[in-house]
C-alpha cells in the first residue's frame, strides 16, 4: 500500500478533531460502532477471499480509530477532569514563566507558569495587571486557581490544545527574579540539563527583543509592526485596522510565523549549502539545526512547531532514504505532533496548516507540470516563460492552499475571503522579499562595514510593507470581498453540488466519458458560487439581532452599516472572546455604538476591554442619557433603541428592528407592569439570569434567558424574524 503513514496519521487526526467538537458521548458512540466492524473484518480475513489488502487497510484504519478513541476518553478522565477539580482552590508555591502571551484587550499581561511537583496543575495561564512577564522569571506567591473557557467552549478548545486547563490570578504583588540568579542564591534547584535549555531560551528571547527594537528603530510605527509580526510572530503593534484588511484579504497568516515563514529561511540555507559543496546529508543536517534554532527564536509558536515538525521530518527523509514521499512525512508530522496530546487536534491553525499542506503536495505537482507543458507549448522564449511561469506558480499554490482549506474555513469560521488567491498573488512574493530584507538588516545592523547595508535594507522592507497594507486595503473594501457561508442558503447550495458530483461521477463510472468530470466539476463549482451570491444578497436587507451566550446581558445588532453592542456582560475576557468569534464568523469590520444601560458590573464587566478591542466610535452610558423616563436612540434608519428608566438607571429596553420589537430586560427584578404596551407585547423577550418568582414577563412568542438558551441569531427583515440557535 502506497502512503500509510499519510493515511494513518490523517485518520488519527480527522477522528480526533471530531471527537474534540463533539466530547466523550462521541468517543463512546464511535467505539462501541467500530469494534465489531474490526471483528467482522478479522473474520474476513481468515477466510479465502479477494482484495485481502483492502481488508488489511480497512482494519487499519478501524484500529486507529479506536486508538484515537482510546486517548481521547483517557486525557479527558485522567488529565483534564482532574485538573478542573482544583478550579477555585489557591496554589501556594514557586512558578516559573515558560512562555509570554498576547495581553489581553484590558491590558492585562498573560503568560504560562509551570508549577514543579503538581500533577496534573502543572501548567497555568496567569493574567496580571502589575506584572510584566519574561520567560525564565521565577516568582513565589499565591494563585487562584479558575477553569479556562467555562463559558465558551470554542475558547476551553483552544486552550486545551495547548494544554492549558486552568486560568490563575494573584490578589498580591508579584516580585520575580532571573532564573539564573534566583538559582544562583540557592532558592531554587534546577537540573543541570534543564538550567542550560532555559538558559537558551531566554538569550533567545533576549535576541528577538534586540530584532523588534532595530526594526521600531528604524521603521515608523505600523510598518514596524507589520515586519514584527511577519518575522517573528510578535503581533502586538499592528493595529485592528491593519489587521482586519488583511484578514478580509485572506492573508492574515502572514502574521504567523507558520510554514511559509519556516520554509522561506530553512530551504535558503539548505541551498547555501548546497552551493558551497555540502553534500545532501551534511545540507539536511545543518538545515535541521538552523530550523530549531529559528524556532526557538521565535519563542517556539505552535505554528513554527508545527511546520518545524513537517520540515524535520523532510530532511531527515533526505538524510536516510533515497527518496522519501513528501505525503508519509506530512503523516508522520501530523502523529509526532497530535500523540502528545489528543486535544491538539481541535485547534484550528493545526487543521488549517494541515489542509493547505495536503493541497500543495498533492495537486500543485501535476498542476504545475501541466501549466509547464501548457507554456512550453505557446511561449518558446525561455526568458519570457520564466516570467509568465512565475507569478502563475505562486497562484497555483494559493488555489491548492485554498481549495483544501475551504471546508475547514467554512466548518470553523463561517466565512471566507473571494479575494484571497489575487491577494495572495500580490503579497505573498512581496512579503518574501520583506522577511529577507526585514532579517537582513536586523542582522547586519551591529557589524562594522556590513552596517551600511542597514538602511537600504529596513526602507525596502518598509516599502514593501506599506505597498502590502495598501494592497490588503483596497482589496478587502471590494463588494463580496468577504463573505458569510453560514446561512441556509449556502447549505443547500453546498448539497446541490454535491448531488450534481454524484450523479455525474455515477455516469462517468457507466458511460466512461472524458469530458463529463470535467463539465460536472463546473457544474458543481457554479451551483455553489450561485448559492453563495444568492444568500449573500438575499441577506443585504437582514438584520441580525444576536444574543451571545455570555455571563451578563448582552446583545448585538448587526446592520450591513455596522454593529451596535448592547450591554457588556460580566465577565470580561469571556465576552470579549464571544464578541471577536461573533465578528470573526459574520464578517463584522467596524462597531458603530456601544450601549450600556447600567453600570452594574452584569451589564459593564467587560466595558474597558470591549471600548479596547473594538473602538466603537459611539460610547453610550447612563451618564450620558440620565435623565428622561425613556430615552430614544436611533441606531441606524429602522433600529431604534428605546431605553426604560426604573429608579437610578435603565433596566429595560425596547430594541425596535424593520417592525419586530425585542424586549431587553437587564435585572431579574424588573416591574413589567409599569413598561408601555409595547413593551410588553414584544416579539423576542430576553432576561438576564434566572428568572424571580415575582416577575411578570410580557406575552412573547419567545423567550430567551442569558446562560441557559446558548447562543442565539434573531435574523430581521420587513416585519419577520427567524431565530437560530448555536
Amino acid at each position: 500500500m502506497e502512503k500509510p503513514m499519510f493515511y494513518f496519521g490523517s485518520c488519527y487526526l480527522w477522528t480526533l478533531m471530531v471527537l474534540s467538537l463533539t466530547g466523550m458521548g462521541m468517543a463512546v458512540g464511535l467505539m462501541v460502532a467500530t469494534v465489531p466492524v474490526c471483528i467482522f473484518l478479522i473474520d474476513r480475513l481468515r477466510r479465502p477471499v479477494q482484495g485481502k489488502q483492502k481488508l488489511k487497510f480497512f482494519l487499519a484504519a478501524g484500529a486507529i480509530v479506536l486508538v484515537a478513541c482510546i486517548a481521547f476518553l483517557l486525557q479527558t478522565m485522567l488529565v483534564y477532569r482532574p485538573a478542573l477539580s482544583h478550579a477555585g482552590e489557591e496554589v501556594s508555591d514557586t512558578f516559573l514563566v515558560t512562555e509570554v502571551l498576547n495581553d489581553s484587550a484590558s491590558g492585562a499581561h498573560r503568560c504560562v507558569v509551570l508549577v514543579e511537583g503538581r500533577e496534573p496543575v502543572r501548567r497555568l495561564r496567569l493574567s496580571s495587571d502589575t506584572y510584566e512577564p519574561r520567560v525564565g522569571d521565577v516568582f513565589r506567591g499565591t494563585l487562584q486557581l479558575k477553569a479556562l473557557g467555562e463559558q465558551n467552549p470554542a475558547v476551553a478548545r483552544y486552550y486545551k490544545s495547548r494544554g492549558l486547563y486552568l486560568g490563575a490570578t494573584s490578589s498580591g504583588r508579584i516580585d520575580a527574579d532571573p532564573l539564573d540568579e534566583t538559582e544562583a542564591r540557592g532558592d531554587v534547584t534546577v537540573p543541570p540539563v534543564r538550567l542550560a535549555w532555559w538558559t537558551l531560551r531566554i538569550r533567545l528571547t533576549t535576541l528577538r527583543e534586540t530584532l523588534t527594537g532595530r526594526i521600531e528603530e528604524w521603521l515608523p510605527p505600523e510598518e514596524a509592526g507589520v515586519l514584527e509580526g511577519m518575522l517573528v510572530g510578535d503581533k502586538t503593534d499592528i493595529g485592528p485596522d491593519t489587521n482586519t484588511a488583511f484578514q478580509r484579504a485572506g492573508v492574515l497568516h502572514l502574521f504567523a510565523v507558520s510554514g511559509f515563514h519556516v520554509s522561506l529561511w530553512t530551504m535558503l540555507v539548505y541551498k547555501i549549502l548546497l552551493h558551497f559543496g555540502a553534500g545532501r546529508k551534511t545540507a539536511s543536517g545543518g538545515a535541521i539545526l538552523f530550523l530549531f534554532l529559528f524556532v526557538a527564536l521565535t519563542g517556539f509558536p505552535r505554528s513554527a512547531v508545527r511546520a518545524g515538525i513537517m520540515l524535520g521530518v523532510f530532511f531527515l527523509s533526505r538524510m536516510f532514504v533515497r527518496s522519501s514521499e513528501p505525503l508519509n512525512a506530512l503523516g508522520v508530522a501530523v502523529l509526532v505532533i497530535v500523540l502528545p496530546n489528543p486535544f491538539y487536534a481541535g485547534d484550528t491553525g493545526v487543521l488549517l496548516s494541515y489542509a493547505a499542506t495536503l493541497g500543495i503536495l498533492s495537486w500543485y505537482p501535476s498542476l504545475s507540470g501541466a501549466l509547464r507543458e501548457y507554456l512550453m507549448e505557446r511561449i518558446h522564449n525561455y526568458k519570457l516563460r520564466k516570467r509568465v511561469e512565475s507569478p502563475l506558480a505562486v497562484l497555483l499554490v494559493s488555489l491548492c492552499s485554498f481549495v483544501f482549506t475551504l471546508p475547514v474555513m467554512v466548518l470553523t469560521f463561517g466565512n471566507v475571503s473571494l479575494v484571497t488567491l489575487l491577494s495572495n498573488l500580490l503579497v505573498s512574493s512581496a512579503s518574501s522579499a520583506a522577511i529577507l530584507l526585514t532579517g537582513l538588516g536586523s542582522l547586519v545592523a551591529p557589524v562594522p562595514g556590513l552596517s551600511l547595508l542597514c538602511p537600504w535594507c529596513f526602507l525596502g522592507a518598509g516599502v514593501l510593507a506599506r505597498f502590502m497594507v495598501s494592497a490588503c486595503s483596497v482589496l478587502a473594501g471590494l463588494p463580496l470581498s468577504y463573505i458569510s457561508l453560514s446561512g441556509r442558503g449556502f447549505g443547500l447550495g453546498l448539497a446541490g453540488a454535491l448531488l450534481v458530483a454524484v450523479a455525474g461521477f455515477i455516469l462517468y463510472g457507466s458511460l466512461q466519458e472524458r469530458g463529463l468530470i470535467r463539465v460536472t466539476a463546473l457544474l458543481s463549482v457554479i451551483v455553489l458560487l450561485g448559492s453563495v451570491f444568492t444568500e449573500t444578497a438575499l441577506n443585504r436587507n437582514v438584520t441580525q439581532v444576536v444574543f451571545p451566550d455570555v455571563e451578563g446581558s448582552c446583545a448585538v445588532v448587526i446592520h450591513r452599516h455596522g454593529a451596535a453592542i448592547i450591554g457588556c456582560g460580566s465577565d470580561e475576557y469571556g465576552t470579549e472572546q464571544a464578541l471577536k468569534d461573533l465578528f470573526q464568523r459574520e464578517g463584522v469590520t467596524k462597531v458603530s455604538a456601544l450601549v450600556v444601560p447600567r453600570e452594574s458590573k452584569t451589564e459593564a464587566g467587560a466595558v474597558k476591554a470591549v471600548r479596547e478591542t473594538f473602538e466603537p466610535e459611539v460610547y453610550l452610558s447612563p451618564e450620558t442619557f440620565a435623565g428622561p423616563a425613556e430615552q430614544v436612540i436611533d441606531l441606524w434608519p429602522e433600529v431604534t433603541l428605546h431605553l426604560y428608566r426604573q429608579g437610578t438607571d435603565y433596566p429595560a429596553a425596547r430594541l425596535e428592528v424593520q417592525g419586530v420589537d425585542s424586549l431587553l430586560l437587564f435585572r431579574p427584578t424588573v416591574k413589567t407592569e409599569a413598561l408601555p404596551p409595547e413593551a410588553r407585547s414584544a416579539a423576542i423577550c430576553y432576561l438576564r439570569g434566572k428568572r424571580s418568582e415575582g416577575l411578570k414577563l410580557p406575552t412573547s412568542s419567545y423567550i430567551i434567558v442569558s446562560g441557559e438558551s446558548g447562543e442565539v441569531d434573531a435574523r430581521v427583515s420587513k416585519g419577520r424574524f427567524r431565530l437560530y440557535r448555536r
